[in-house]
């Protein structure tokens, strides 16, 4: 009777440990804090500033850009902005890339971008994600540039 009573009482707290067990590393915020491309899904306002060369051997202007950009699930970004430089005429720039995002919420993007519907040169952008995916924080990392940008979730993917 003791063997039954013990082997019952073992069938049940070995699954109730296992089950606590898997419950604290769930639990755990190292695990809570990694970063997947579901993390960066939503829409994002853009607002850029720095110094950016209007052409080949120009001087650095100062710079200024507001837009806005959407990703998906996959990590597709696909953005639209205004961008001023040097005081000049105001251009529209529009991006499509795909971000290479680290467990740590750092990563980077290469875009494809156009600026008044003319293909533009690769945007290479390193990064850092924080706030659970509501801000992004990059560095344009193209020679001839001094460009950041804040982007700033407003709404989540679905």
């Amino acid at each position: 009777m003791k063997v039954k009573l013990g082997i019952g009482i073992l069938f049940f707290f070995v699954p109730a440990v296992f089950l606590f067990a898997a419950r604290a590393r769930s639990n755990d915020s190292r695990q809570d804090n990694r970063f997947t491309t579901e993390s960066t899904a939503g829409r994002y306002i853009v607002v850029c500033n720095g110094y950016l060369s209007p052409g080949p051997n120009a001087p650095l202007l100062p710079a200024k850009l507001l837009g806005t950009v959407t990703a998906d699930n996959s990590g597709t970004f696909i953005g639209r902005s205004t961008v001023m430089i040097g005081g000049g005429p105001p251009h529209t720039q529009t991006v499509t890339g795909t971000e290479q995002l680290n467990p740590d919420g750092t990563g980077s993007i290469n875009y494809d971008q156009k600026i008044d519907n003319q293909q533009g040169p690769p945007l290479d952008i390193t990064f850092i994600v924080s706030e659970k995916g509501d801000r992004i924080d990059g560095l344009v990392v193209d020679p001839g540039t001094v460009f950041s940008c804040e982007l700033r979730r407003t709404s989540k993917g679905d």
